[in-house]
Parts: C-alpha cells; sequence; structure tokens
C-alpha cells in the first residue's frame, strides 16, 4: 500500500499554538513516527514535509500551499492520504479527538473510521466522532483522505499529551493501525 502523510502546517505556517506548543511540531513529530510504524509494516511511504518547511514556496498563499500536498499525493499514486492536525477552539474547555473525511467518499468514510476508532482506543480522549468537510487536501487528493485531530492543543490536558514523547508515539501507533486496519 502506498501512503502519503501530511504533517499539518510547518515552516511559516506554525498552526495552532497553545500552551507552550506549536501544531507544525507535534504534527511532524507524531508524522514522522507514523512514517515509521508504517514503513516496518510494509507499506511505501511518502511525506508531504519532513523538516519545518514549507510545502511549496514561502509566501505562497494556503490555496497553493494545500494544492502541492495534494499534487505530492496524486503525483506518487498514494493509495491512502493521512493529514495529521492539532485542533484549537477559544474556549480551552474543548477537547478530544476527531477525523474529518470529505462527504460522498466511501472510502475516505472507511480510512476515518479505522483511524478514529484506534485513536480512542488509546483511552482517555473524548470521542468527537467522524465529520464531514470539505477540506480543500481531503476534497483534492485522488486517494481517499482524512484529517485527523489528534487533540485540542488549546486545552490544557489534552496539550500535555501533545507534548508528550509517550502519547507522541501513542497516536503515532494508533494511526498506522488504523491505515493497515483499511489496507486489510
Amino acid at each position: 500500500m502506498k501512503v502519503c502523510i501530511d504533517p499539518g502546517h510547518g515552516g511559516s505556517d506554525p498552526g495552532a499554538c497553545g500552551n507552550g506548543l506549536q501544531e507544525k511540531d507535534i504534527a511532524l513529530t507524531v508524522a514522522l513516527k507514523v512514517r515509521d510504524y508504517l514503513t516496518a509494516a510494509g507499506c511505501t511511504l511518502i511525506m508531504t514535509r519532513e523538516t519545518d518547511k514549507d510545502v511549496g514556496y514561502s509566501g505562497d498563499d494556503a490555496t497553493t500551499e494545500l494544492q502541492a500536498r495534494c499534487n505530492i499525493s496524486n503525483n506518487f499514486g498514494a493509495d491512502v492520504f493521512v493529514s495529521i492536525h492539532c485542533n484549537s477552539f477559544s474556549n480551552s474547555v474543548a477537547n478530544g479527538t476527531e477525523t474529518i473525511y470529505c462527504a460522498g467518499s466511501p472510502q475516505s468514510a472507511k480510512l476515518a473510521e479505522f483511524i478514529q476508532n484506534q485513536l480512542i482506543g488509546l483511552g482517555d480522549l473524548v470521542d468527537r466522532g467522524l465529520k464531514t468537510d470539505s477540506l480543500y487536501v481531503t476534497k483534492h487528493t485522488d486517494a481517499p483522505a482524512v484529517l485527523t485531530e489528534l487533540a485540542f492543543i488549546s486545552n490544557q490536558e489534552n496539550a500535555s499529551k501533545l507534548g508528550d514523547q509517550h502519547w507522541q508515539d501513542e497516536f503515532a501507533r494508533a494511526i498506522a493501525r488504523g491505515v493497515t486496519d483499511y489496507a486489510n
């Protein structure tokens, strides 16, 4: 199986920030671990980024940056696309994990369900469920595509997990298991 892993944000775009953390750093750390687990499981991987950089060119508008991510997946001929993010909300009470896919794609819905089930299986995370939304990267990739929001960087308890190496590894294992569940 050919997998494209997309660590959200990066380079000039830090993503959400809270509790001393930046989304781009958490997404990259978890994504690199997902890459390693899926490679060990026999998958062929491509990453949209492996360092803290813009995927397109610094200064690109958001659509051009997002399309650069989709192009990597589409040109690779990925069988699945997984974008990794941290959620944020103005009310710091909001917490939990959710996985988003584009409505009308039964394969994306199935991939989202497998990943969400693995993440919730870690325990101690509020299940915000599956969501449908036509996010740019889930809409413009050829492969079944999902965007997972690991937890809320704006919530102190969730952020303590996001910043913890053990939890980062657990998030990565769960995503990798979700992808391999989907493949099987």
